[in-house]
């Protein structure tokens, strides 16, 4: 990150969207209040919706889109169509995907019900001081651990595998989040709030909604080939675009936390 954004121009990204953060939050509480019940609800559905975008740009998307969205290739049994393949992608993912955030708002449920429901303030506030300090991780201000399965999908599936299977087999790993390689730290914010958050149906449908978007990479590759470019054009300017993508994901969790400090106190 440093290499490819200025010191001082994250410096002033992290300050504008910790108060963008801030003024969305007095804004709202000005017009019709705003309980840390709901601010902590809106902080883990942003930090769905930066895990669904930020989450795709790295090796491991670029290689889902690779499988999914590549050109037909006749010698190559149960190919399909790209759009067949992306179905079957999707399909995987949210076969595990659903089930582990619903299973995650059910181990909130019974926290509260053996240890009694958690204060929400406190939680909001833990959970806006991580956002903070994740979002200037991101942004390469400062350094957090990063917990994770550290190994990319199994690139010789590519080679090997009918491409329809390898394309679901790829949906149902990438689907909980954790069994590869975690790009955004966004998503320890989703996995954390869902739990705070004690809500099963809700747990699944923002896991369901990650899912969708990081379909996005397939999406845009299929698209840019129906338009006559080529899949390794597409694959290169989306790589050349991972640190823009990641600052826009530290600045979005530096906005969250800032929404949520901001909530504590209007």
């Amino acid at each position: 990150m440093g290499v490819a954004v200025g010191l001082a121009t994250r410096l002033g990204v992290a300050a504008a969207s910790v108060a963008v953060g801030v003024g969305a939050a007095v804004a709202v509480g000005a017009v019709g209040g705003l309980t840390a019940s709901v601010a902590l609800t809106v902080g883990v559905v942003g930090a769905a919706a930066l895990t669904a975008v930020a989450a795709n740009w790295s090796t491991c998307g670029m290689s889902v889109a690779g499988v999914v969205a590549a050109p037909k290739q006749s010698d190559r049994p149960g190919d399909g169509s790209a759009v067949a393949r992306l179905g079957a992608h999707l399909a995987g993912s949210l076969l595990t995907a659903l089930p582990v955030g619903a299973g995650l708002g059910l181990v909130g449920m019974a926290v509260d019900q053996f240890v009694g429901p958690l204060p929400v303030a406190p939680v909001l506030a833990g959970w806006s001081l991580l956002a903070l300090m994740y979002g200037l991780h991101e942004t390469g201000l400062v350094r957090m651990p990063t917990p994770m399965r550290r190994q990319q999908l199994p690139r010789h599936l590519r080679r090997v595998g009918r491409p329809m299977r390898v394309s679901f087999y790829f949906g149902t790993l990438i689907g909980p989040g954790f069994m590869i390689f975690i790009r955004s730290s966004a998503y320890y914010l989703l996995f954390l709030g869902t739990v705070a958050l004690a809500n099963p149906a809700l747990g699944a449908a923002l896991f369901a909604a990650v899912s969708v978007g990081r379909c996005g990479p397939s999406v845009m590759a299929i698209v840019h080939q129906h338009r006559g470019g080529t899949m390794g054009d597409f694959l290169l300017k989306c790589m050349s675009a991972d640190r823009l993508v990641q600052l826009a994901a530290g600045s979005g969790l530096l906005a969250l936390a800032g929404f949520g400090a901001a909530a504590l106190a209007v």
